[in-house]
């Protein structure tokens, strides 16, 4: 069963992941090089006998066997053996998504996709892009992209059709709801920069800068956001560090070394208990902060988080954060996937470890119970005669939008279906009575609605500044 947390929508052209990383390095640059020539003659015997048990399943056993999976299915059977939670391998197209990510940038049209059912579909095209420009729309199906058949296929294998060099073209199908025919869309493709910093003044004072993840463009994004409230005038900053799940190091230490005075940012310890710790050497940002956070804060945004508090520099306003402090490395390798495993762990500038314990905030509100409602778990793929929580947390969240009037029971029985199906068809869904990307989207989109009109952090925040 796929799950979600309603507040982190996992997206094809923007995968967060819940991770701290240095980033990724050539195969042989990092710790253990020397070791590896001594060990050969020891691996070269164990990957005999795997080859020896993967051509005598081959050859004999009753089902027919891919040795693909048969691989795979030992790198993670040797991965599991670490007892290490964010190791994994990643495969190609896994990797390279998620190195579109720590870019931020990449070439293409600019859409967010998922699979329902059949087809590739559109969540939403991304503000600014070719893709929202010639006119897509939420909920259109990708029947093909330059005559090349999708529907059926994998998502991998539309989004490397539609990737591509900036300024060549690409034909997609769509099919849209409502329509009797398919349409056709002639786009060209463009370099697409993946925001992951927004900022606004609030009042004639007050600042305000969000930050989504911590990729390489980050650090600069949010110096040209500081710079430009600075210009305006800007007294006081609020930082929105919610549902932000980390990224890479290097981003959250320039960032924190723009904002705190002189002295440590962040303790690292490797396996070797070599303490190496990152330091900023600035005067710090002379103005009042308060940095926003919740339960979904993790990782990178935990560092630059606790290292405002325990300088000093910024009020921490929100609920207890994730509690990760650990550090990645990916390392490439030669069938173009990668391995990502731990190689640190982190401390704030004082020494607290707050791995698996989060850090507390200094004025604790909670939010809404809508809100509260996007951390409980869903499932994408609900139907009627299921029971189990995702459908207490599907039936609670239909009440909440008027949608719902029965007992909340676990079971999705025929008044759920017929809820969600009024659901859908009042947002110009395809009427399913089933559970999809494109719903949970869609309760997203409310929710941050009826956050943002009910934004008690928020409020709590501009009190204090004010």
């Amino acid at each position: 069963m796929i799950k979600r947390n309603i507040l982190l929508v996992v997206l094809v052209v923007l995968i967060t992941n819940v991770l701290t990383f240095f980033g990724a390095r050539t195969i042989g640059s990092g710790p253990g090089e020397a070791g590896i020539d001594n060990a050969s003659d020891g691996l070269n015997d164990d990957l005999l006998i795997m080859e020896e048990v993967i051509n005598l399943l081959e050859a004999e056993h009753l089902e027919e066997i891919d040795r693909n999976k048969l691989l795979h299915g030992a790198f993670e059977g040797i991965i599991k053996t670490l007892d290490d939670p964010e190791a994994n391998y990643l495969a190609s197209e896994e990797y390279e998504n998620l190195m579109v990510q720590t870019r931020g940038t990449y070439g293409g049209v600019g859409i967010e996709v998922f699979i329902d059912g059949d087809y590739v579909t559109i969540i939403s095209p991304i503000s600014g892009t070719p893709g929202e420009a010639v006119g897509l729309v939420s909920g259109d199906r990708i029947i093909s992209v330059d005559g090349i058949n999708l529907v059926g296929e994998d998502l991998s294998k539309a989004v490397e059709l539609m990737r591509g060099e900036p300024g060549t073209d690409l034909e997609l199908e769509i099919e849209r709801l409502g329509v009797d025919k398919t349409l056709m869309f002639e786009i060209t493709r463009e370099k697409i920069e993946l925001d992951t910093v927004e900022y606004e003044m609030l009042s004639d004072r007050l600042g305000y800068i969000k930050i989504s993840n911590f990729a390489e463009t980050t650090a600069q994004e949010f110096e040209t956001a500081l710079d430009l409230l600075k210009q305006e005038n800007m007294e006081a900053l609020i930082i929105d560090l919610r549902n932000n799940p980390g990224g890479l190091l290097k981003a959250a230490v320039k960032i924190a070394d723009l904002l705190i005075p002189e002295g440590p940012i962040t303790h690292i310890e490797d396996r070797e208990r070599i303490v190496e710790t990152h330091y900023s050497n600035q005067e710090g940002l002379d103005i009042a902060m308060a940095a926003l956070v919740n339960g979904a804060s993790s990782s990178a945004s935990e560092i630059l988080a606790g290292a405002l508090q325990d300088t000093g520099s910024a009020t921490i306003i929100g609920t207890q954060t994730f509690g990760k402090a650990s550090v990645q490395t990916i390392q490439p390798l030669s069938d173009g996937g990668a391995l990502r495993f731990t190689v640190a762990h982190y401390q704030t500038p004082d020494g607290r470890v707050i791995h698996e314990e989060g850090l507390e905030p200094d004025f604790k509100v909670e939010p809404p119970e809508i809100v509260k409602l996007a951390s409980e778990p869903i499932s994408i793929d609900l139907r009627r005669g299921d029971e189990k929580e995702e459908v207490e947390t599907l039936q609670k969240l239909l009440i909440e939008f008027g949608y719902f009037e029965e007992e909340v029971n676990g079971t999705f029985d025929q008044a759920t279906e017929e809820a969600l199906e009024q659901f859908q068809a009042d947002h110009d869904l395809y009427v399913t009575g089933e559970m999809s990307e494109m719903v949970v989207r869609k309760f997203h989109e409310k929710i941050e609605a009826l956050r943002k009109e009910d934004d008690r952090k928020m409020e709590k925040a501009i009190e204090l500044l004010q």
